[in-house]
């Protein structure tokens, strides 16, 4: 059996029984961070113009759309998917370079809501997509990523329409028909990093997960075995050659990718926070303001200089992929959170002041190693003339560096409040914690698909 049939065997016949309770935990974790933040995209500029959009063109009343109510089905999908991108807070996987929650439960959740389905069909169809996010994705890296393709919008699709295939209940031989649909409508580009179409890439993944899901159901056909042959998706997607089939087809249902996501501290690039944390600990450690700071010079893996391509940002959506100005509101806050990466924080002037204070520097495989080559190391020189160098090798987040749970409730309620209010945002909470109970997917859907009437 070919790698396309594999990994649509193994999204029809998934069952919630069939996934270890570790596992279910760890899903739980990623969908309540992700709700948490496409909460508060939904009210940002990039789910205000996404909502009008898909109001004008996506309506209906099926699905569910957070903070804002209902759409069609492929309409919630590309909101709710963008929604969760918006402001570069969703998680990433640590071995690989793309952001699964978003793409993948958008696309879960609308199509259990068509089905008519349970929280734990929208448990085992997040898992289910986020598993076929991860071996397509691999199967691919690097030779897919490094031409330019964004992996998120990108395979990230596959993902999307694993997930619908599973929740809609459909057959192996319709999911694979759903792939070949999905395949020629699986694109994103790097180039479009710090715009608002990078976190539309994450919507219109989720998008069309959905539509050849729905497109397989009704009998829409499409290649069964698109990954293979020479012009199959794999060496299409691959111009270096390195299409490996054998990262989809082995050890399916033995190892979990929900294991290998890490949860972002901060609102941008993940490339950025080990340097983040490098100096927040610097700060906290020496009680450092940026009037005792000469300079900041901090070293990452040269992976990094495509993708920190703003070193002088305009806007809030550039400075996610600005080193210098993720550590100048390090070091002028000693944190950095949704309030920073806002338009007027990025150009006041005294960011603009202690951004110039960093230097970057990139290094050919800085740590070493077969993670992504998120690590930093983060040199502080003082005014008096004192320096501290602190390294952190791997992402603050990621399953090899994990941040404690408390940081990610204040995370998630940081993000869920102002949409949702309090009482709201404790109840979206406790319904994704008990998304396998009876009852759960309807009370998180109550509680998250509004913006607050008392903010």
């Amino acid at each position: 059996m070919g790698e396309t049939h594999t990994l649509a065997e193994f999204a029809a016949n998934a069952a919630f029984e069939d996934v270890p309770d570790e596992i279910v935990t760890e899903a739980k974790r990623a969908i309540k961070d992700y709700v948490g933040v496409a909460l508060y995209g939904s009210q940002h500029g990039v789910g205000e113009r996404i909502s009008t959009y898909v109001d004008r063109c996506m309506a209906g009343d099926e699905t569910a759309v957070l903070g804002r109510g209902a759409a069609s089905p492929p309409g919630a999908a590309l909101a709710n998917g963008a929604f969760g991108h918006a402001i570069d807070y969703d998680d990433t996987f640590e071995s690989i370079v793309i952001h699964p929650t978003s793409p993948v439960f958008p696309a879960a959740l609308a199509g259990v809501e068509v089905a008519d389905g349970t929280g734990r069909d929208a448990l085992t169809a997040y898992i289910v997509g986020v598993e076929a996010a991860f071996r397509t994705g691999h199967a691919t890296y690097p030779s897919h990523y490094d031409n330019g393709w964004h992996s998120t919008g990108t395979v990230g699709t596959f993902g999307a329409t694993a997930a619908a295939g599973s929740a809609l209940g459909l057959s192996a031989e319709e999911i694979a028909h759903a792939y070949g649909i999905a395949a020629s409508s699986s694109s994103s580009l790097k180039k479009n990093f710090g715009t608002m179409t990078k976190p539309l890439h994450a919507g219109h993944a989720a998008q069309m997960g959905v539509r050849a899901a729905l497109l397989a159901e009704s009998g829409f056909t499409a290649d069964d075995a698109v990954f293979e042959g020479d012009i199959g998706y794999g060496e299409v997607m691959t111009p270096g050659g390195e299409y490996d089939p054998t990262e989809i087809t082995e050890g399916l249902g033995e190892e979990w990718a929900v294991e290998d996501i890490g949860f972002k501290p901060y609102p941008s690039g993940v490339i950025t926070h080990a340097a983040m944390d490098a100096l927040r600990a610097v700060v906290e450690r020496e009680g450092l303001d940026p009037a005792d700071v000469e300079t900041v010079q901090v070293a990452l893996d040269e992976a990094a200089s495509e993708m920190l391509i703003h070193a002088d940002p305009d806007d809030a959506l550039q400075a996610k992929f600005s080193i210098e100005f993720c550590l100048a509101a390090i070091l002028r806050e000693g944190d950095a959170g949704v309030r920073e990466f806002s338009d007027e924080y990025v150009a006041d002037a005294r960011t603009r002041e202690v951004m110039a204070k960093v230097e970057r520097d990139f290094e050919t495989n800085l740590f070493g190693g077969s993670f992504a080559g998120y690590g930093a190391r983060v040199t502080v020189t003082t005014k008096d003339g004192e320096e501290y160098v602190e390294v952190e090798k791997h992402a603050p987040g990621s399953p090899n560096n994990p941040v404690s749970d408390e940081r990610l409730d204040a995370k998630f309620f940081e993000c869920a409040e102002p949409t949702v209010g309090t009482e709201r945002a404790d109840a979206v909470a406790s319904a994704v914690a008990a998304l396998d109970a009876e009852g759960s997917l309807d009370r998180l859907l109550e509680n998250a698909t509004a913006a607050s009437e008392d903010e």
